[in-house]
């Protein structure tokens, strides 16, 4: 089957600010998806809020949902890109790439959407664990094209 990549990042890594440039930036026919790209305003899908610790019972399907998704596409002989805040175990396929930056930077971008402490120290954690899991990575903290510019020449590899 067509190639799946997948760019993941913890929140406020820069995956959804990255991806009009990813769009705008590519050079060969690839489908670009954002997992935020299916949640409501209110960061829901099928009325259930993903991000909450409550929803984790429901997360594998989300991600089973999303892999059809893009073997539905890839089926057409199009390789997709996804960015999504998951890890290998949870998205087996693809080859993956990590869009990461410092803790410093993500805490003030959270700080600035308005995330409580909490889940700003959450993010944190998160950030930390996919740095052990996806060890290859590109700096989100640049401007969205320089981001950009990174991951397609990743994808062109």
């Amino acid at each position: 089957m067509t190639r799946l990549f997948v760019v993941t990042g913890a929140p406020g890594a820069g995956k959804s600010t990255v991806v009009p440039e990813l769009l705008r930036l590519r050079s060969k026919q690839l489908v670009v998806m954002d997992m935020d790209e299916l949640l409501d305003h209110e960061g829901r899908v099928l009325g259930i809020l993903i991000a909450d610790k409550s929803a984790e019972q429901k997360w594998p399907a989300y991600n089973a949902l999303w892999l059809r998704i893009t073997e539905l596409v890839r089926r057409s002989g199009t390789p997709v890109l996804l960015l999504t805040p998951g890890v290998p175990t949870e998205l087996p396929e693809g080859r993956w790439l990590h869009l990461d930056c410092p803790d410093a930077i993500r805490r003030k971008r959270l700080a600035e959407r308005g995330w409580p402490e909490e889940q700003i120290t959450d993010a944190l954690e998160d950030a930390a664990e996919l740095r052990k899991l996806v060890p290859r990575s590109v700096p989100g903290d640049g401007t969205p094209e320089e981001s950009a510019q990174l991951i397609l020449a990743w994808v062109n590899e």
